[in-house]
């Protein structure tokens, strides 16, 4: 089964992404909605909040989940909001970091009910680990992996798979394209990640890799969930292998906020949406102290003196 948001979850997301400026329609009389959204809310406010609170399972559970919200927890609220499915051909646009690589997981769980993965990064048991509500088939090229990369599909010339051989990793994610295209259902074919194989094959070669794959998908009804890397590591304007995919979902992280929007879909505009917080390192902490410092500082003495 592919992980569906909770009622909660849902509105959880939707009032970490509620509007917060003030109302360009109030009159003298109504002057509610121009007050600080940190003091009030608005009548739209104060009624999700009644609704979240009438949805706890628990007290707090709601204060909770909007104080420290949980990216992997509020991904499918995301997945469903955008309208994000299983044949759908994604690329995930996002750092090669635990962080976005729990993200990553949770929206492929989020997206599909039966699924293959192409790993270079988490051997197999990891990968089996992150999607613990599907069983999918798993194409294990890190160092070490099983002879066959884990894909379960009786052949006379299994060979090693690895991230260096393009050609192995061809037949593999072949033989796992058509299991998922057995049945009534076809499912989501992920590779995590295409940093570290860009590590291992120049970008036209990987490409025509891409072009093949995707290929074979579409023609079988399955879907695909690709991690890229940021546009920024690439050449600035445009993400690696975006030509093959339907749409894009970028991720970012912006003060303290985990943030996520689809480039490239249709009827879908690209605005960033909070999908979960972010830790705050010690340094980005620092930097946020120095960042609200005024620029003259009283010292003990009670004088001003500004840094050098």
């Amino acid at each position: 089964m592919s992980i569906q948001p909770s009622e909660l979850t849902m509105m959880v997301y939707e009032y970490l992404n509620r509007p917060t400026e003030p109302t360009p329609t109030a009159t003298s009389e109504d002057r509610s909605s121009w007050v600080d959204s940190s003091v009030y809310v608005d009548d739209y406010g104060n009624k999700l909040v009644d609704r979240l609170l009438a949805a706890e399972r628990h007290p707090g559970e709601a204060f909770e989940a909007v104080l420290h919200p949980s990216p992997e927890t509020i991904a499918p609220a995301f997945i469903t909001d955008v309208a994000v499915h299983y044949d759908d051909i994604v690329g995930f646009a996002a750092p090669s970091s635990q962080l976005y690589d729990d993200l990553f997981y949770a929206m492929y769980a989020a997206m599909t009910e039966k699924g293959a993965v192409l790993t270079t990064k988490y051997p197999r048991h990891e990968v089996r680990s992150r999607l613990s509500t599907m069983d999918p088939l798993v194409i294990d090229s890190t160092p070490g992996a099983e002879t066959d990369g884990g894909v379960d599909v009786a052949t006379t010339d299994s060979g090693p798979v690895r991230c260096g051989d393009l050609t192995s990793l061809g037949v593999a994610a072949e033989r796992a394209t058509t299991q998922l295209a057995m049945g009534d259902r076809t499912g989501t074919f992920a590779i995590a990640t295409l940093t570290q194989l860009l590590a291992h094959h120049d970008s036209t070669a990987l490409d025509r890799f891409l072009h093949e794959l995707v290929g074979q998908w579409r023609n079988q009804g399955v879907g695909g969930l690709i991690h890229l890397p940021p546009a920024r590591d690439i050449d600035g304007s445009s993400w690696f292998g975006s030509a093959h995919f339907d749409y894009v979902i970028e991720m970012r992280t912006d003060d303290g906020q985990i943030e996520a929007r689809v480039c490239g879909k249709r009827d879908v505009a690209p605005t960033w949406q909070v999908v979960g917080s972010a830790p705050c390192s010690d340094s980005e902490a620092s930097a946020q102290a120095v960042d609200r410092q005024p620029s003259g500082i009283v010292d003990e003495d009670g004088g001003e003196s500004t840094p050098e």
